[in-house]
């Protein structure tokens, strides 16, 4: 900052004024920023209740990639796409245990899903459940899999 920036910014903290400015960085850096705190959901969640201005882009950057650990927080999700459809194409990747498939009428709602992700897949997977199908994925990952044979396996992909 100029000595010039600085003077005036210490009038205006000393005059008591409660109005709120403009940031004084470019909001192409802040976003900038907020993007760079993508793997940091707490830090997210606190920029987006910082200011009412730095909100939107906390929390697209919040909705771009999801990762859920509980069915808990699968519900939690689902209520607040529901809600907010807006946030619904924002969705482009999600990421959960085999366990908590989400429903249907959820993938189904998701039109920018691209890529899921199956966390600790058990052997005896059985049938792919319907709600693993959604026909925008270009990519799938799987971790922490056991298959019970090649064919388990191939069947499980064929669904995609």
């Amino acid at each position: 900052l100029s000595t010039d920036e600085l003077s005036n910014t210490s009038r205006f903290l000393s005059s008591g004024s409660s109005v709120v400015q403009s940031p004084a960085l470019p909001w192409e850096v802040i976003e900038r920023v907020i993007d760079l705190c993508s793997n940091d959901k707490t830090a997210l969640r606190g920029v987006a209740l910082t200011c009412i201005q730095l909100y939107p882009r906390s929390r697209f950057v919040l909705f771009t990639n999801v990762k859920l650990r509980s069915a808990n927080q699968l519900m939690k999700f689902y209520d607040a796409v529901q809600a907010q459809p807006h946030l619904q194409p924002v969705v482009q990747s999600l990421s959960f245990p085999w366990g908590i498939v989400p429903s249907p009428q959820l993938l189904s709602i998701l039109p920018g899903l691209h890529h899921v992700t199956f966390n600790k897949i058990s052997s005896a997977i059985g049938q792919l459940p319907q709600s693993a199908l959604h026909s925008g994925l270009r990519s799938l990952t799987i971790r922490d899999a056991r298959f019970q044979s090649p064919a388990a396996f191939f069947r499980f992909l064929s669904a995609f």
